[in-house]
């Protein structure tokens, strides 16, 4: 192991830091050495470049046995400051149990992975940090299939132009949302970090009894981009959310 930076050491030997690192950590870890040691370990590789605050270190603590459970010993490595610095700090305003936090944690548990590391960049932490959790949800839906959606505007002949969209059929889990109102705000701001790409596939004139267009019907597919892809399968654990 390397050694650890002077302030790092100070906090392991803290009282603070003594039920995070040592085999005081749970009861658990009393009964059986070995697990508190494991922590011990994960806990140093994970979080050697920095300090952690008391009142974050409970949290962090379940998250650590977490990650030591999904990361082999052999595959652990030293987790680089600049995933874990800048992750951590945004997940002390996330609680537990947010899409947001599990996004987080999935980066720091390959951080310290030598195998899935590759699959991290250190841009993902930012990005994370700019999303909701219904944007959360709707990346995470995208991965299992597409969402179809087709709808109608009216043409209004004397400003020549389109406007009245009405939904016909979606496959946008709207009744998952928290904010289904915000679909569309959704998609440009996805769209903005290119994650997510919204075309119109065909369209297809309405017309009245006379033949005259009244509007236009249009067939497009929400789906990730590349980039999003790649965002995603790094970003969600591949056994999906906890608590969806």
């Amino acid at each position: 192991m390397t050694n650890l930076p002077i302030d790092v050491e100070k906090i392991i030997n803290s009282k603070v830091a003594e039920k995070l690192y040592d085999d005081g950590v749970s009861d658990t870890a009393k009964e059986i050495s070995k697990v508190g040691v494991d922590i011990s370990k994960t806990a140093r590789l994970l979080l050697a470049p920095l300090q952690l605050t008391a009142a974050f270190q409970d949290r962090v603590e379940i998250m650590i046995d977490r990650i030591r459970n999904k990361v082999p010993e052999e595959r652990r490595i030293e987790a680089p400051a600049e995933l874990v610095g800048p992750t951590l700090e945004k997940m002390k305003f996330l609680e537990e149990d947010s899409l947001l936090w599990e996004m987080f944690e999935e980066i720091l548990t390959r951080s310290i992975d030598n195998e899935a590391i590759k699959s991290i960049h250190p841009s993902y932490s930012h990005i994370i940090s700019q999303l909701s959790r219904d944007e959360a949800l709707i990346l995470y839906k995208l991965t299992e299939q597409d969402f179809k959606v087709v709808d109608t505007m009216d043409l209004n002949v004397k400003e020549n132009r389109f406007e009245n969209l009405q939904i016909e059929e979606s496959q946008i889990p709207t009744n998952e949302l928290f904010m289904p109102e915000k679909v569309h705000f959704y998609h440009s701001h996805l769209e903005s970090l290119n994650l997510v790409h919204w075309p119109i596939e065909k369209q297809d004139s309405i017309v009245d009894e006379n033949n005259k267009q009244t509007g236009v019907r249009r067939y497009s597919k929400i789906h990730l981009t590349e980039f999003g892809r790649l965002f995603v399968s790094a970003c969600v654990p591949s056994s999906g959310f906890r608590n969806i």
